[in-house]
């Protein structure tokens, strides 16, 4: 900040200095020729106004080009000025083409300041402009008993000359009032710009005044002292051009009134009352004029509409805040304030009432993949259905995240409703190229006569997890047994987190195997958790709840990198390889093939020995988890579709797929020796995947029946209790555990 200021004040130096060789010329042979300077600077600081004009965007854009035009039509005048003057040796007759140019100044740079200032509402049109019109009025008396009234006594040899006459000091008066507006409305931070234009402005002002005074009394010339004006004025607009090119003006956008802007019509009209009063008592000029009069009570009328307009704004404003403290400002829905608020109001005006709670079913794998712009885009779209769904008098309202509510009173009929809900947020959603599924789980509670807002907040939390519970995209209704199944994924979250800190959990190995040849090809490597209180607890129960907690990440490099330093200190490890189970929010994570290097680095093992395996919904998934599969098998890690045929089982996936490796779902593997229809699927199956080069294997072998019509189907792999349990890799250990196998 302080070296910002420093360089402000060096550009402020450096453009008054521009003034001294007018001055220091001044009454010398030289000093008709200082006319060629502010010619040049003029269009110097066109230039750099002009490249303030490319870097900026809208209607700053705008601003700016109209003021490096009317830099440069000062600058044509000016010339056209010194041509008469210093090379055909012609008087300059006034008004001549010279004024076109030197007018054509003030009125482009205030229409370009007014676009640089980016007033747009309404509301603050119509108090910049009561603001501006005040400080015009007060201007006006200051520059009337300094200037005007003089120029307008002494007259012109014609109408049209008196007009241009007066045209200077009115125009620089609009220029000044304009400018004062702009910086009030300025940040800190960024008005260095709106300084230099100041400084600018206040030269022009200065030079125009003394030049019409002069003019009209007869006794200009050029090069005298005031030219020095001019001078200061362009190189001033020529460093704010400068100075805008790299650091931009910050204006207050929020709709609150600042200070300075609050005492803007004020100061300036305080100061008019003083000056046409001083010049009364001091006995400086005559009494106040009739023009004095007119524009002194004009201000005070302005004063007073400015003032109503002031409550109109605030009313509007207090409006604004209102909807802003009780809507999301993404969805437009209700917010979780205004949500409270009404349920609180229909349960103490004890009227029916049920809560329906929406959580959407993996968003933040959505928000990873395809970035935070299509993650909104679903939450509008998620918002439009609920609105659709649910109509007025209902509630609705987004929570925070990707949690919705609805607050009905229609109290019947709520599965059905939940039913529609669910089958509306399937509809696909187009984000960009992609079809990106959308679905949720659905509490529903229904409060009785005492029931409180908390409880029926707790009772609605506990029916979306078991929604979720049961496989997700679903919903399910308040039931009170649910309050045990909830209390028991606090304690399971709660000694998980414990769990993963103490390094209580272990990894087993199941062997995968030749059919034919009975040999151990790989070991499939399971998280187990044995706990001191609760047992042991399946992994279909806390990998469930490590992905609900988003413990996943940590639980599955916690088994990854354990999985392979046992597997490379196990003596059979040599011409085996290790398949770890990923979830599909590792693969999201794009820190996850680091780690996955770091675990095979760690253990000394060759990417080739590491089968990952994910299961077969990650198919729907083309973009980031295909690519950070594909990013890892260009190492040498291999991929596995893992229980293949119970998800999102499109075989025209399959082909373009990274996959090295399909595991054959149990389900299909129990019926193949009794069921015909599943023993040709399996036959199909089994020559599909040989035609796009993939290895089959078949899980969930239980008795040599399968397994030998498994190998007269041609299935070389498999996996299963009747192959081996699983069990650590301890020396002599693991392969007794598998007596058929070698």
């Amino acid at each position: 900040m302080i070296g910002r200021q420093r360089q402000v004040i060096a550009l402020v130096v450096l453009c008054l200095a521009f003034g001294v060789p007018v001055i220091a010329l001044s009454g010398t042979p030289a000093a008709t020729y200082t006319q060629l300077g502010s010619s040049a600077l003029a269009c110097a600081a066109a230039a750099l106004c002009a490249a303030a004009a490319r870097r900026a965007t809208g209607g700053t854009r705008g601003g700016w080009a109209l003021v490096a035009a009317g830099c440069l039509s000062w600058g044509v005048g000016n010339f056209y000025w010194s041509w008469n003057e210093l090379v055909v040796r012609a008087e300059v007759l006034f008004p001549s083409y010279a004024d076109a140019g030197y007018l054509l100044f003030p009125l482009l740079g205030a229409v370009g300041l007014w676009l640089i200032s980016g007033w747009s509402s309404v509301g603050t049109r119509l108090t910049v402009l009561l603001d501006g019109m005040i400080a015009g009025s007060a201007l006006f008396v200051v520059g009337w008993v300094l200037t005007v009234r003089s120029v307008w006594r002494a007259g012109a040899d014609s109408p049209f000359a008196f007009v241009v006459s007066m045209a200077y000091p009115i125009s620089d008066i609009v220029l000044a009032t304009i400018a004062v507006l702009l910086a009030a409305r300025t940040r800190r931070g960024g008005r260095g710009v709106v300084l230099l234009l100041v400084l600018g402005l206040a030269g022009m002002a200065t030079s125009d005044v003394l030049f019409a005074l002069d003019t009209s009394a007869g006794s200009y010339y050029t090069g005298q002292p005031s030219d020095a004006g001019w001078f200061i004025a362009f190189s001033a607009c020529g460093a704010a051009g400068w100075l805008a090119t790299r650091r931009p003006m910050v204006l207050n956008d929020t709709g609150l009134t600042t200070r300075r802007q609050i005492l803007l019509p004020y100061v300036p009209f305080g100061l008019a009352v003083v000056v046409a009063a001083g010049q009364t008592v001091a006995g400086l000029g005559p009494r106040v004029d009739t023009a004095e009069a007119v524009a002194l009570l004009a201000g005070m009328i302005l004063i007073l509409l400015r003032q109503l307009s002031t409550l109109l704004h605030n009313s509007t404003l207090a409006r604004r805040l209102e909807h802003q403290a009780y809507h999301d400002p993404l969805t437009g829905l209700g917010n979780r304030a205004l949500f409270v608020e009404r349920l609180e109001v229909a349960l103490a005006a004890g009227m029916p009432a049920a809560v329906v709670y929406l959580d959407l079913d993996d968003f933040k794998m959505i928000n990873d993949s395809l970035g935070h712009d299509a993650g909104d885009a679903v939450l509008r779209t998620v918002g439009d259905r609920l609105r659709a769904c649910f109509g007025e008098p209902d509630t609705v309202a987004r929570l925070g995240g990707d949690e919705f509510a609805v607050l009905t009173g229609r109290v019947d009929g709520l599965p059905e409703q939940a039913e529609r809900l669910l089958a509306g947020l399937r509809e696909p959603f187009e984000a960009g190229a992609r079809t990106v599924p959308i679905s949720a789980s659905v509490g529903i509670a229904v409060a009785d006569g005492s029931t409180r807002p908390e409880d029926l907040r707790k009772n609605v939390d506990l029916a979306m997890y078991a929604a979720k519970g049961r496989g997700k995209n679903t919903y399910a209704l308040f039931e009170p047994s649910m309050r045990e199944g909830f209390d028991r994924e606090l304690t399971l979250r709660g000694e998980l987190r414990r769990a993963l800190a103490d390094d209580a959990l272990h990894v087993v190995y199941q062997p995968i195997a030749g059919l034919r040849v009975r040999r151990v090809t790989g070991v499939e490597a399971l998280a187990r958790w044995d706990h001191p209180q609760l047992g042991s607890v399946p992994p279909d129960v806390f990998i469930p709840v490590a992905e609900r907690a988003e413990l996943i990440g940590e639980l599955g490099v916690l088994v990854l990198r354990r999985a392979c330093a046992e597997f490379a200190a196990w003596a059979g490890a040599p011409g085996r390889y290790l398949s770890v189970n990923v979830s599909p929010l590792q693969l999201i994570d794009p820190r996850f093939p680091g780690q996955v290097a770091a675990a095979l680095a760690e253990a000394g093992l060759q990417p080739r020995q590491l089968v990952l395996e994910v299961t077969e919904n990650v198919l729907a998934d083309e973009s980031e988890v295909i690519g950070t599969l594909t990013r890892l098998r260009a190492t040498g890690v291999r991929v596995a579709i893992d229980d293949f045929g119970t998800g999102y089982a499109s075989l025209r996936y399959l082909h373009r797929f990274p996959a090295d490796i399909v595991k054959i779902d149990r389900s299909y593997v129990h019926e193949v020796a009794r069921d015909p229809a599943a023993k040709r699927i399996l036959g199909t199956l089994w020559q599909l995947f040989d035609a796009v080069g993939l290895t089959a294997v078949a899980e969930g072998i239980e008795d040599e029946a399968q397994t030998a019509m498994l190998i007269e189907l041609g299935c070389d792999l498999g996996q299963g209790f009747h192959l081996g349990r699983p069990a650590p890799l301890a020396a002599n250990s693991f392969l007794e555990n598998a007596p058929l196998l070698r």
